[in-house]
């Protein structure tokens, strides 16, 4: 299949695919001779941070001259940028190729036509890829939770690494931060070193009683000094990332990898990550920041709070439908004078910008609503002063259609 049509065969598989599991991926695996067991692969689950470890990591292992295979999601703007080596999106010709071999297989084994969901197909071809391309490490993001997350069928990472657990995905992972912690915990191998991103006590105590089950040294993030480094993303939780980061390049440092101190130093001021606090425009400022649950929305108000002191700020927000936005809305709304109300264009899941609007609690600002998330943007530039503020948030999926208008339209040449 070429390219159009793999992605049409992906597309369908939000409703013609059901989740197999993790014995019906193996199998499938097994059939494409498993590459996932030849690829060095650092494992990363976390409620926030994933994105933020796995781009700082890039960078500083690029940097000390390794070839680094990242797997994330979601896609900001482009479906390729879910795969990547040292920055590079995957080819739409490679995209087509694997995964008309996993669909084929696929096809064999379920003649009904009822394949595999959408982020299994996804994960298959991520290990088929980068096995192919030779990478010297695969950082391999979790979908959702950890210990049934399909990236799980992994048995051997070289490396586990969990950042900051939070509230989200609750009628999948539960709805108390032990449960939550506990699916979390479930990358964590026989063996084989754990990172934690400490913050929580009953959290990291939870992943200890997992490590020590399964023989598992645990690596603490809290006794990392970042003196004299240059963190290249904005945010005070970014600190915490990095700090995780770099307890994560001294594990591997001690499993015998080269990574000199300019090495980290480099990769951490270069580092920049899409829809994360990103700066995407002056006069006024505009911020791009996903903040998709409680915890996210708390770092991003809290980084705007003191980032921004004085300064006017237009809120653009929209949300999953799914997410609990009747708690998110007022925290991401913060101090802001206006708030625009909109949602991206997959609507899908998309909440209502009218129930969005609903749960503000304070009356003094100016509130509009507009469901052509293009058209919010540009209501927001009208009503927001040139010294002031324009926060984009509450979605990935909004961001990244944001971000594509701004470089589209607006001449920006941000990547």
């Amino acid at each position: 299949m070429n390219h159009e049509a793999a992605m049409e065969y992906l597309v369908n598989s939000f409703g013609q695919g059901r989740k197999k599991g993790m014995d019906a991926v193996l199998a499938a695996l097994a059939a494409l001779d498993n590459p996932q067991e030849k690829i060095k692969i650092i494992h990363v689950a976390g409620t926030n941070g994933k994105g933020s470890f796995c781009a700082m990591m890039g960078n500083i292992l690029e940097e000390a001259g390794y070839r680094v295979g990242s797997f994330t999601s979601p896609h900001m703007e482009k479906f390729n940028e879910r795969f990547t080596i040292n920055g590079e999106m995957i080819s739409d010709e490679d995209f087509a190729r694997h995964l008309s071999k996993i669909a084929e297989i696929s096809g064999q084994m379920y003649e009904d036509g009822d394949g595999f969901s959408y982020f299994e197909l996804l994960t298959m071809l991520a290990f088929c890829y980068f096995y192919e391309q030779a990478v010297d490490f695969l950082l391999l993001e979790v979908g959702i939770g950890g210990r049934n997350d399909c990236t799980n069928v992994i048995k051997n990472p070289i490396l586990s690494a969990i950042m900051a657990i939070g509230f989200d995905h609750m009628d999948i992972l539960g709805d108390n931060l032990s449960d939550i912690a506990r699916e979390k915990g479930g990358i964590i191998k026989k063996k084989c070193p754990v990172v934690l991103y400490d913050d929580v006590p009953l959290v990291y105590n939870i992943f200890k009683e997992i490590a020590a089950d399964n023989n598992a040294k645990v690596y603490s993030s809290s006794n990392i000094s970042l003196n004299g480094y240059k963190i290249g993303l904005i945010g005070e939780h970014q600190r915490k990332n990095a700090q995780t980061v770099v307890a994560a390049i001294n594990v591997l440092r001690d499993l015998g990898f080269s990574v000199d101190d300019a090495h980290i130093y480099n990769g951490l001021e270069k580092t920049r990550h899409m829809g994360r606090m990103e700066i995407m425009g002056e006069n006024p400022t505009i911020i791009l920041e996903g903040a998709h649950n409680l915890q996210g929305a708390e770092a991003a108000a809290y980084n705007m709070q003191n980032l921004f002191v004085d300064k006017e700020i237009t809120v653009i927000m929209g949300m999953m439908a799914d997410k609990e936005f009747d708690k998110i809305v007022n925290v991401l709304a913060g101090s802001a004078k206006c708030v625009v109300f909109t949602k991206p264009f997959y609507d899908h899941r998309a909440a209502d910008p009218k129930d969005l609007a609903a749960c503000l609690t304070k009356d003094d600002r100016d509130v509009y609503i507009e469901n052509d998330c293009t058209k919010a943007y540009e209501t927001a530039k009208k009503i927001t002063s040139a010294d002031g503020v324009i926060l984009v948030t509450g979605s990935l999926y909004l961001v990244g259609d944001i971000r594509t208008y701004i470089k589209r339209d607006c001449g920006l040449s941000q990547q």
